[in-house]
């Protein structure tokens, strides 16, 4: 952990990076999560299996 945390003091742009690149990946996971539980839709034309239609399942059963 010290080794870490002595990269990072040497390369602040290092911690930069890896702060924008968390926040943006988060961002991401949380808009096609409201995206998936938002659409209403129970149709999934050109998926090549079930699975968002089973995620979507999921994450409405979970946000009743």
């Amino acid at each position: 952990m010290g080794d870490l945390r002595q990269f990072f003091r040497n390369n602040p742009q290092a911690l930069i990076l890896l702060v924008i690149t968390l926040v943006l990946g988060i961002g991401t996971f949380v808009a096609v999560m409201v995206a998936l539980v938002s659409s209403g839709s129970t149709t999934t034309d050109g998926e090549p299996s079930d699975s968002i239609m089973l995620l979507h399942a999921v994450v409405a059963h979970i946000h009743v």
